[in-house]
């Protein structure tokens, strides 16, 4: 009886999980090809940006890419998994989802359970695993402030100020704040800003813009009293770059020289002289565009980054076809933090933006960063599947209508 009643909670789950209709429909497979052909292109460009470290810290040839290649193929079963799973899940568990979320970032506080390298405690260490929080708390801070915009427009009180305005806010501001003091300034002014796109394209008017300009000051004028210094010298190299040519500006600067000595084409795969400790230890992470830049020259970094607006593209039109709001503010929010935290990267490597330190997805090594993009990247395909059995659904109604008449 035990094992019966065992069986069928068992089953029960699964399905609430797996078994929804629309599961079995296919996904949009131009972003399924995007997604594999960005993982391969980043193995191959890794592989080059590395070697100089590989050398440094005495590993074999293939150490970093062979991490790597195990992070996408951990990264891609999540993905298949995340395809799978009835979206609807999220809406439901967003709350329980969030606060396991902002409890792991709490953890990062806590000695003994977090790791701290160079002054800042970003890790959790669980013995068995250790991962980093903050990719952890992107999706899922999305997936709640989604839901709260979606509860607020159900109930018409999108443009109250405490349901469409405040809680949103605080919303936001949490997970925002306690990235920040870690501390974290690249991915918090990412998350930040992916979220205030959500919230712009849903609940934004002339009220409530002009409320969050001076939260935007307020908190900028705080971050800016809390920041570390190390954080204010890079943001003062930033400003004047050849007086901090010796320390603070030098890697960025090095990323400059890197892209410029690239020029129209390149000087070829494998052949960067700057990644020969001149972008430091970061040349596989932060500095990585710098060596595309180097290796492939103007032609390649605008084919890069024009593969890097084709998959946003892709994912705001998958947006742009759900029926729901939910997945369609939760997509949306998948294709910003896409956008915004690859446009980041490349700004850092061509100086335009200050030095803040964060990954290129899908081309920076980094287990969690890997595994929390695939994860995100199969929410998009899970939605796109909704969407094609929609259309589907449509047109099966529409041949019924027209065998009537």
């Amino acid at each position: 009886m035990k094992n019966k009643k065992h069986n069928k909670l068992k089953n029960n789950l699964i399905s609430k999980i797996f078994n929804a209709e629309y599961v079995k429909s296919n996904q949009n497979y131009y972003l399924l090809f995007s997604f594999v052909f960005l993982s391969i292109l980043g193995l191959f460009i890794l592989l080059s940006a590395s070697s100089y470290l590989t050398i440094r810290f005495n590993h074999g040839r293939y150490y970093y890419v062979l991490k790597q290649g195990l992070a996408f193929l951990i990264g891609f079963i999540i993905m298949y998994i995340f395809s799978k799973i009835d979206y609807r899940l999220y809406y439901k568990k967003a709350g329980l989802l969030y606060l396991g979320a902002l409890f792991l970032l709490i953890c990062v506080f806590i000695p003994g359970i977090s790791l701290k390298l160079n002054g800042a405690r970003r890790t959790v260490d669980f013995k068995i695993i250790s991962f980093m929080p903050s990719d952890i708390v992107k999706p899922v801070a999305m997936m709640m402030l989604a839901k709260i915009l979606v509860v607020a427009a159900k109930k018409k009180l999108k443009y109250n100020w405490k349901e469409g305005f405040i809680i949103p806010m605080i919303i936001i501001g949490i997970p925002v704040g306690l990235v920040f003091l870690q501390p974290d300034l690249s991915t918090s002014i990412v998350l930040f800003l992916t979220l205030i796109a959500m919230f712009s394209v849903e609940n934004m008017n002339k009220r409530y813009a002009l409320a969050l300009l001076v939260l935007i000051i307020v908190g900028g004028f705080l971050a800016y009293k809390l920041m570390k210094p190390y954080q204010l010298d890079r943001l003062t190299a930033f400003l004047n770059p050849e007086a901090h040519s010796n320390d603070e500006a030098w890697q960025v600067l090095h990323g400059l020289y890197a892209v410029s000595r690239g020029e129209i084409s390149g000087v070829g795969y494998g052949k960067s002289i700057f990644k020969h400790g001149y972008l430091a230890n970061e040349v596989s992470n932060d500095m990585i565009f710098a060596v595309i830049g180097e290796e492939f020259g103007f032609i390649g970094s605008v084919l890069f980054i024009l593969l890097i607006f084709t998959i946003t593209y892709l994912i705001i039109n998958e947006a742009k076809k759900a029926r729901e709001k939910f997945p369609k503010l939760l997509v949306y929010g998948i294709g910003m933090l896409y956008f915004i935290q690859s446009m980041i990267n490349v700004g850092v490597s061509l100086s335009i933006i200050p030095n803040t330190g964060i990954t290129l997805p899908f081309i920076s090594s980094g287990l969690t960063s890997v595994l929390s993009f695939c994860a995100m990247f199969g929410i998009v395909l899970n939605v796109s599947r909704k969407n094609n059995y929609d259309e589907k659904q449509e047109k099966k109604l529409l041949k019924l209508k027209n065998r009537k008449y």
